[in-house]
């Protein structure tokens, strides 16, 4: 095992040791959010930032893929000069079964060594296909997974891999679930359970996700995170949603739900590893929200994992 992988980062600059009361509290960066880190640079210990917004991916097909955005990066190095950064990728599609992106990963790590993100996390899903036009056909949605054994053993090797040319732990975030599909092995809680004791791994639990997951399906959220192994748990995300058609939506859409809230309060303090919490927002929302409520649900965020 990698020595990073024994040891995650717990005392990045910016970010204290490990735990509920020392975990830091951070915002998904976009662009409504540059004046207000601007005239608030301490309002949070950490930014996540989304990689693939920084970088034009023109298809595998192609002998140079990856092109730098100009603008774009040094929106990023002027943030990285201020705050700890942490990756959050989206473009992985590490459970698609027709494909696994090692060019993806290894350019994520050459950000990774050019930034020293304090931790990387990515998404436990599948939104990238294979179609006769192209191998990377984006679903537009998280497709569902069955938690079965053949996708375990697919997952741990391309995790233990990610892991080996990243050289650090790899957070991976629970989803919201549109269409479960019937007779899987496990739940989905064991399935994580069980990625995390083969490969070393670690979760990031997203409690928005849990609270789509039990308007629409009747989950009950609290039953699968004391099903977690709480202790891989490195990462906390927040945010709102809203209802469209009869579906509650993880849209990122304003303010946390009071639910959510009650969620953090109540798991928080059992993440003895826990090294932060992100509220996310689209951008498309911050009029609704403004400077003051960016800030309250920080504030709100402290308050529950008792900083």
């Amino acid at each position: 095992m990698h020595p990073e992988l024994a040891h995650p980062e717990i005392g990045h600059a910016g970010i204290g040791r490990p735990g509920a009361a020392h975990a830091g509290v951070g915002l998904l960066f976009n662009g409504a959010l540059i004046d207000l880190l601007g005239a608030e640079p301490d309002a949070v210990e950490f930014l996540s930032v989304i990689p693939e917004r920084f970088w034009q991916d023109f298809g595998r097909d192609r002998a140079e893929r990856f092109a730098p955005l100009p603008d774009e990066v040094a929106i990023l190095d002027a943030l990285a000069e201020r705050h700890t950064l942490v990756a959050h990728g989206v473009g992985l599609s590490i459970a698609s079964g027709s494909t696994f992106d090692i060019d993806h990963v290894r350019q994520l790590a050459e950000w990774h060594r050019r930034y020293r993100f304090a931790w990387i996390s990515e998404h436990l899903s599948a939104v990238r296909v294979q179609t006769e036009v192209t191998p990377d056909h984006h679903a537009g949605l998280a497709l569902p997974l069955a938690w079965d054994r053949d996708l375990l053993d697919m997952l741990c090797e391309r995790v233990a891999r990610t892991q080996d040319v990243l050289g650090t732990r790899l957070l991976l975030e629970n989803g919201v679930v549109h269409t479960p599909v019937p007779g899987s092995d496990m739940s989905e809680e064991d399935f994580m359970n069980a990625l995390v004791r083969r490969t070393g791994c670690g979760l990031l639990l997203d409690l928005h996700n849990l609270h789509v997951n039990a308007v629409n399906l009747g989950l009950d959220a609290d039953r699968f995170i004391n099903g977690l192994d709480l202790d891989a748990i490195g990462e906390i995300h927040v945010a709102g949603g809203n209802s469209l058609f009869g579906a509650y939506l993880d849209s990122h859409a304003g303010p946390c739900p009071s639910a959510v809230f009650g969620l953090l309060e109540r798991t928080a303090p059992r993440c003895r590893n826990l090294l932060g919490v992100t509220f996310e927002f689209h951008e498309t929302y911050f009029p609704g929200l403004g400077d003051a409520g960016v800030l309250g649900q920080l504030q709100q965020m402290r308050a529950a994992v008792g900083g």
